[in-house]
């Protein structure tokens, strides 16, 4: 009777395991800390680098504990397939920022008006030293904005400034977006800017919108401009918040209309007829 060799549990592979299994747990927890505002901006931007170099760090490893189990025949697959299955989980949101960097422009600042850009007033002092600044829109801005993002525009309503305001009202209210200040109640005539903090949905990374209403007398003109608190580069959210803001708009502002339209009801109707 031959007894073969026991063999070896791969240390490598297991350490991959751990590492891979380790980030993933960082990933959510940060995630879910900034959300709920447990940790600041800066330093969760610090712990998804963290977490995706252990996760790097796991793949390596778990690419070393299949060559381990390849030349060696260490226990080394099942433990080197979930580091490598978790490290992918990891890293596909790095990838899908990675993708969106490379087909966006650089920018952090965007607008429906860029020559005369709704401006910030309380947003921009409430802006630390460490956030992104505002500032006018220079003309590389704006040209990168006019050549990548030509749908972001503005909407004109044929409808009183404080009709119009009651639409912005109701979707500022359904984004959970935070006004700087009480929404003005006379809006009859002149212009309005409402300043909101805007954050995103998922992370809540911050971010300030500024909603202009202009009385054009017998319509009322809405500008919009939303600008990140942090980073170089919004990754197009400015963009598609944007239009998703005034698709939203448009929505609220036609269901309202729907509501104030005296229909007589089917009585009546006989009745004129008579």
């Amino acid at each position: 009777m031959v007894l073969l060799p026991e063999r070896r549990v791969s240390r490598m592979a297991q350490w991959a395991r751990r590492i891979s299994g380790f980030s993933l747990v960082l990933l959510v927890v940060a995630c879910l800390a900034h959300r709920y505002a447990f940790i600041e901006t800066i330093g969760f931007f610090w712990v998804l680098g963290l977490a995706a170099a252990l996760a790097l760090t796991g793949l390596a490893l778990a690419v070393g504990g299949f060559f381990r189990l390849w030349e060696y025949g260490e226990k080394a697959g099942r433990a080197s397939l979930a580091a490598t299955v978790l490290s992918v989980i990891v890293l596909v949101p790095y990838l899908g920022g990675a993708w969106l960097v490379l087909s966006n422009p650089a920018l952090n600042d965007i607008s429906t008006d860029l020559l005369e850009p709704p401006e910030f007033a309380r947003a921009a002092r409430a802006r630390s030293a460490e956030m992104n600044q505002i500032g006018p829109i220079g003309a590389e801005a704006a040209d990168l904005q006019v050549r990548n993002y030509p749908d972001v525009s503005a909407r004109r309503y044929d409808a009183s400034t404080a009709r119009v305001l009651s639409a912005v009202a109701a979707v500022i209210t359904a984004r959970g977006w935070t006004p700087y200040a009480p929404l003005p109640t006379d809006a009859d005539a002149g212009e309005v800017v409402i300043e909101v903090e805007a954050p995103t949905w998922l992370v809540r990374l911050p971010a300030d919108a500024a909603i202009r209403l202009t009385d054009e007398g017998e319509s009322t003109f809405v500008d919009m401009r939303l600008a990140a608190r942090y980073g170089l580069h919004d990754l197009g959210d400015g963009a598609r918040r944007i239009r998703a803001f005034m698709a939203d708009l448009d929505a609220e502002f036609n269901r309202q209309s729907l509501e104030i339209i005296d229909i007589p009801a089917s009585g009546e109707e006989e009745d004129a007829v008579d």
